[in-house]
């Protein structure tokens, strides 16, 4: 009776932990040696699964807490693997990391490895729980977008196939092939396909630059697409976003070249941007005024740079504090107009302090025109105030760096 006794609290024991344990997730070796890895999984007739991250990665501490804790995930994973997790900037993980370096360029980067070493899938990022169990369950099935690429080459552009093999590429990290397969798709329809949802979901991202025939496209059916189900909003963001991307190459290329060519070919990009901007969508307006100022200061028009830059500023229509910045260090070398001086240097100092706790080193140049603009106007004292803030700040940047 005493031994069935001890036998039964065993067996109630046993289910208990079993239970406590399939319940955790995924069971991880943590940062074992591979050799030894390697043996378990052999000893246990399993594949391997492996986590690569780093201890300041965000997105795998994230995988961490709700992927690998979860049950289902924790089921399927430890029936079919023994896993290890490897930390690559520790001596185990980086000697993993130089074994397998081809396949390991970004954090977290999930890895299914047979017994002999062969990878067999490869899953990079923070997917939802779903995609990245859904995905381990394709490795191990064989349902891989190298298993999918041949049927590809020879010419399978059917829309639920070209979806499938989009995002096993895109799990696993093929983010050059992923856009090469989702351009070459789209390209293959007229632009007026973009109105149709399914080739608008692979072809938005290609609404790019605003002179391209698709982005002229969407803008100029904005109402079309609105009446198709479209979200105007969405419409207009991807449209503002692209155009301030444009610009803002523009504006950076003009502060660096003196090439009258270079200049030439920016003073007709902006000239094509006035007639796109003169659209009523959203940031459209506030755009329009980057073009026009950086019109007079690629023209070299001083006076014109001055009173648009103040007015707009005046009216925060400009919310660069680089750009200002730049802008106002030109004006400020070529005014000789006290009056207009004093009033560059009062613009700039509101727009450095709407932006205080921005970017260290353009705080810093700020401070560099502020003195600039001091000593021309004679007031050394205020010229030296803005020129020890700058030595300030360089000072304290210079310790961060030597505590990193």
């Amino acid at each position: 009776m005493k031994k069935i006794l001890l036998l039964s609290v065993w067996l109630v024991a046993t289910i208990v932990v079993y239970a406590q344990e399939a319940g955790k997730g995924i069971q991880f070796l943590d940062n074992e040696p591979w050799e030894e890895v390697v043996k378990k999984a052999k000893k246990q007739r399993k594949l391997i699964f492996v986590d690569c991250y780093t201890s300041w990665c965000g997105p795998c501490k994230k995988l961490a807490a709700e992927v690998f804790t979860r049950k289902d995930v924790g089921d399927y994973v430890n029936k079919k693997f023994v896993s290890v997790k490897y930390d690559v900037e520790k001596p185990n993980g980086l000697e993993f990391a130089r074994k397998y370096r081809d396949q390991i360029s970004a954090f977290p980067t999930l890895l299914l490895i047979r017994q002999d070493g062969s990878i067999m899938q490869r899953i990079v990022g923070a997917f939802p729980a779903k995609d990245i169990l859904e995905a381990i369950q394709n490795g191990v099935n064989g349902k891989t977008w190298q298993a999918l690429e041949k049927e590809y080459l020879d010419g399978n552009r059917d829309y639920n196939f070209i979806l499938t093999y989009l995002d096993l590429l895109l799990k696993s990290g093929e983010n050059e092939k992923y856009a090469d397969v989702k351009r070459e798709y789209v390209k293959q329809f007229p632009v007026d396909s973009l109105l149709n949802p399914q080739i608008w979901e692979l072809g938005a991202e290609y609404i790019q630059h605003p002179s391209t025939e698709e982005y002229q496209f969407v803008l100029k059916h904005l109402n079309e697409f609105g009446q198709r189900g479209f979200d105007r909003y969405d419409l207009e963001w991807t449209l503002a976003i692209n155009a301030y991307y444009q610009i803002s190459d523009i504006i950076k290329t003009g502060f660096k070249t003196q090439n009258q060519d270079t200049i030439a070919k920016l003073k007709k990009q902006l000239k094509d941007l006035e007639v796109t901007l003169n659209n009523p969508v959203k940031n459209f307006p506030e755009y329009l005024a980057y073009v026009r100022i950086e019109e007079s200061y690629l023209n070299r028009d001083t006076e014109e740079l001055i009173y648009r830059l103040i007015y707009l500023g005046e009216h925060h229509l400009i919310e660069s504090l680089d750009w200002t910045k730049q802008w106002l260090d030109y004006t400020i070398d070529h005014l000789e107009d006290k009056q207009l001086i004093q009033r560059c240097l009062d613009y700039l100092y509101q727009a450095q302090q709407a932006n205080e706790i921005g970017n260290d080193w353009i705080v810093t140049n700020c401070y560099n025109v502020l003195a600039k603009g001091y000593a021309k106007l004679g007031d050394l004292n205020k010229a030296n105030e803005y020129t020890q803030k700058a030595k300030q700040i360089d000072e304290q940047n210079k310790e961060r760096l030597k505590n990193f």
